[in-house]
């Protein structure tokens, strides 16, 4: 058995969740593919995938043993690329995954800084607020915003952003001002699409409010609810990336502004490895240059 081309086979079938897929990639038959999975398993002497008629996952050793040997194989193929390259420039995939709105805001209008920096680095980056399964899912990277849950990743801070309740001036001539947090229940609340977003909490004097929040408007985008409170339809408790022109132009105000929130983090996350891939490294270093939500 060719063991590094059995452990390339196993790492590809753990990211695609398919033996047709990882064979495809590495050029052989789904047959081949399954035998030297086969072989692997029993060399060690342990399961590594579970097979099931939907997917295949690996089993606990299986994924610490993809995890271990993903290292071993982005070294060499770290290796071959600085042969190659004299060490001048990152080869190979990166895939990335960003919240849209966030992403759309900053990530677009500097990622070709990045691609003109690294020419020879394919890039695929998906624009999502879903939580994606790096692992499972083969992403070298994702950006979060807020809570993080994943305890086996490995987490950066790159920034973090205020929050603000805020709303047009016509929504608030129309409507009046809320007077204290508790007076929020009596207005027409726009909420971000998150289980914890709807308990607003705003702390003054070190006491804390926190209003639990019925809407009749619910939404998973920022910026849609954004253009909604600045059409006058409510009143939106936002991270301040989101709303920083509107403030400026006055298109929004702050209501309450002498009460304080949480602030929310912006975290790079990546699979736990001893050492970082060079190209998640330059993705990483690429992201601490930007001018991000550090307000």
């Amino acid at each position: 058995m060719d063991k590094l081309n059995a452990i390339s086979v196993f790492c590809r079938v753990v990211e695609s969740q398919s033996f047709t897929q990882a064979a495809a990639q590495q050029n052989i038959s789904v047959a081949m593919a399954s035998k030297l999975v086969s072989q692997l398993e029993e060399q060690l002497k342990t399961r590594l995938l579970q097979r099931t008629t939907r997917k295949i996952v690996p089993t606990e050793a299986g994924l610490i043993y993809y995890q271990r040997c993903q290292v071993i194989l982005t070294e060499l193929d770290e290796a071959d690329s600085s042969i190659s390259n004299h060490a001048t420039s990152l080869q190979g995939n990166l895939t990335v995954s960003v919240p849209r709105d966030f992403g759309l805001l900053f990530i677009t209008p500097n990622l070709s800084q990045f691609v003109k920096t690294h020419p020879n680095l394919h890039v695929n980056i998906e624009f999502t607020d879903r939580k994606v399964d790096l692992v499972a899912e083969g992403y070298d990277l994702a950006l979060r915003i807020g809570q993080l849950t994943e305890s086996s990743l490995v987490a950066k801070k790159v920034a973090s952003s205020t929050m603000h309740v805020v709303a047009s001036p016509a929504y608030l001539a129309e409507n009046g001002i809320p007077e204290f947090p508790e007076a929020l229940q009596k207005h027409q609340c726009l909420i971000y699409n998150s289980p914890h977003n709807f308990t607003w909490e705003l702390t003054k004097n070190k006491h804390t409010h926190r209003v639990k929040l019925q809407s009749k408007l619910v939404s998973n985008n920022g910026l849609t609810l954004t253009e909604l409170a600045k059409s006058g339809i409510g009143i939106i408790n936002s991270p301040r990336f989101l709303i920083e022109k509107e403030l400026q132009s006055g298109e929004l105000v702050e209501i309450f502004a002498d009460y304080q929130q949480n602030k929310i983090d912006l975290n790079v996350l990546y699979p736990h490895r001893r050492y970082l891939a060079a190209k998640v490294r330059a993705f990483i270093d690429f992201l601490s240059e930007l001018d991000l939500c550090k307000n």
